[in-house]
């Protein structure tokens, strides 16, 4: 009897969160914090059609710790083919482009939108699911360059650092109850609240798409599309690499079924020499972000 009256409580506090999630998820009325004021300034800034990159060193220099991240990214192995080593802003952000410096932007902003205690299981949970979306982003950008799809890279990327934004979202309100954020919890709520997210936050609905079927490894896209690779199938194929890179895949799944792996020639064999033709820029992506 005892036993039972120490669950019923924990069911009832389950029920409350996922009755909660699909009310706010169901009306579009998460209330998620905005933006931190600077990152939504140099935001807005870069997306004024009129801007010069001169603009954008300006603003950002507000912000020290993305002026870090922006150097650091330009000098990474996979924004900087030159290998030429760079050291001042201007050039950091000519060199970058406008798109990924948002990314970067986004990146930092997103970081400091969602908070849990820190020390907790929770913070090494969010700590972790951030590492992952870095690493994600890195795949997602270096496959459409690899698909002949250059122009998509930088929403391609941009998908991969906000696709686990539902989960960040998930573990900020579970401290009251951390035992129940389960791994079930995340994988069927994560992605739709994601989704609602991006959407609301107004980035481009071929992102915020993807991110809501990016566990649906099944999916078609129709006869007549089969061979078009969308960001979507981007999107499924850098999540599949990561968790392979760190030995997290599914031993029970068959890439052979999953229509984005056949576009991008994902597979059991395939995977091992990817991961190594990338390992070097994928790492110094994780590392300009940490």
């Amino acid at each position: 009897m005892q036993q039972q009256s120490l669950e019923h409580p924990i069911q009832e506090r389950e029920l409350c969160f996922l009755q909660d999630l699909t009310e706010k998820l169901a009306s579009r009325e998460i209330d998620l914090p905005p933006f931190p004021d600077i990152y939504a300034r140099i935001i807005k800034t870069l997306h004024d059609p009129d801007v010069s990159i001169q603009d954008v060193s300006r603003i950002v220099v507000s912000a020290p710790d993305l002026c870090v991240r922006i150097l650091l990214l330009a000098n990474s192995a996979l924004l900087n083919r030159s290998g030429v080593k760079v050291t001042d802003l201007n050039i950091a952000v000519s060199r970058l482009g406008l798109s990924a410096v948002n990314n970067a932007t986004v990146t930092l902003a997103t970081k400091d939108v969602f908070h849990v205690p820190k020390g907790s299981s929770l913070s090494f949970m969010l700590n972790k699911t951030r590492m992952e979306s870095v690493r994600v982003a890195a795949y997602s950008y270096l496959l459409a360059m690899r698909a002949g799809m250059a122009a998509e890279k930088h929403n391609a990327m941009l998908a991969g650092l906000l696709h686990n934004i539902g989960t960040h979202y998930i573990l900020s309100r579970a401290e009251e109850f951390p035992d129940l954020v389960s791994k079930e919890i995340i994988d069927s709520w994560g992605p739709g609240i994601g989704q609602a997210l991006v959407s609301n936050w107004g980035f481009p609905e071929s992102i915020s798409s993807a991110i809501e079927k990016q566990n649906e490894l099944l999916l078609e896209t129709g006869e007549e599309e089969e061979d078009a690779v969308e960001l979507c199938d981007i999107l499924v194929c850098a999540i599949l690499l990561s968790h392979a890179e760190n030995e997290m895949e599914d031993p029970n799944l068959d890439y052979a079924r999953i229509p984005a792996c056949r576009k991008l020639d994902i597979s059991e064999e395939t995977i091992p020499g990817i991961l190594e033709d990338y390992a070097e820029e994928v790492a110094s992506f994780v590392s300009a972000l940490r």
